[in-house]
């Protein structure tokens, strides 16, 4: 009997702190600013949920040529190189990289072959019928020479030699209206005027400050020097460079 009793003169004190407490928030306000302040929350929440849905809708993939940047031709612009596999490339953080201050200088385009045949290293095995016994092009495709301008950033991290090189070899790529972008019939530079190094002819070696020329050697069609806008791709995944599209021709343009 005494335990029922105390029992009960617990639960009724508990009610009784409960119903004080409602008094008290009513009084206060607190109780009528929660509930208002609960819309305003679930509003919150859903905004922040729509801004982050657009910034994945936002993304590099739906922005043109897959939110790499175009540089005209002439134009300087920038190359970066991650200068570390256990520190991945960060744009805000510059010892994570190191630049080239780029230019394309020129392309010439011809069917006539006014260079050493030997810095072709491949592409003119399946041509031989459209080319005549100088290595000139009679018909179908163009020799074309870009020549890049570089210099190394006077103000890079110091690093090894193996990481004191610009690579020969990129991929070309033809711009189309619709913001895309698709790789030529002969899709890479198929050489250079680079000359041999300690690590191979594919790369060129540079000293802090240092400016050189390179020279690099394509491959067009009849229809795409005719109707394509081509560009270097300095852009490519899974590489350690991190640069623009750069164009290297357009139809009427000033190298033709």
């Amino acid at each position: 009997m005494k335990k029922r009793l105390k029992s009960a003169v617990i639960s009724i004190f508990v009610i009784a702190v409960l119903l004080l407490a409602i008094l008290i928030g009513v009084k206060n306000g607190t109780l009528d600013k929660l509930t208002k302040e609960m819309p305003t929350l679930a509003t919150n929440q859903a905004e922040t949920e729509k801004s982050a849905e657009n910034v994945k809708n936002d993304s590099t993939e739906s922005k043109p040529y897959q939110g790499i940047e175009v540089a005209g031709y002439g134009e300087e612009f920038e190359i970066r190189r991650e200068i570390d596999i256990n520190r991945k490339y960060n744009e805000n953080d510059r010892t994570t990289y190191n630049v080239y201050h780029v230019r394309v200088k020129d392309c010439r385009i011809s069917r006539q072959c006014d260079f050493d045949i030997n810095r072709i290293d491949y592409g003119l095995t399946n041509k031989k019928d459209s080319m005549d016994d100088n290595n000139n092009f009679i018909s179908d495709y163009f020799y074309a020479a870009i020549e890049l301008e570089l210099t190394k950033d006077i103000n890079d991290n110091d690093v090894d030699d193996d990481y004191n090189v610009f690579q020969t070899s990129w991929f070309i790529d033809s711009l189309n209206d619709d913001g895309t972008f698709e790789p030529i019939k002969n899709s890479e530079t198929v050489g250079s005027d680079a000359e041999a190094n300690k690590i191979g002819k594919t790369n060129l070696s540079f000293e802090k400050g240092e400016t050189k020329n390179l020279i690099l050697y394509c491959i067009f069609t009849d229809e795409e020097v005719e109707n394509d806008i081509i560009a270097l791709n300095f852009h490519l995944r899974n590489s350690p460079f991190i640069g623009p599209l750069a164009i290297i021709h357009e139809p009427g343009g000033e190298n033709e």
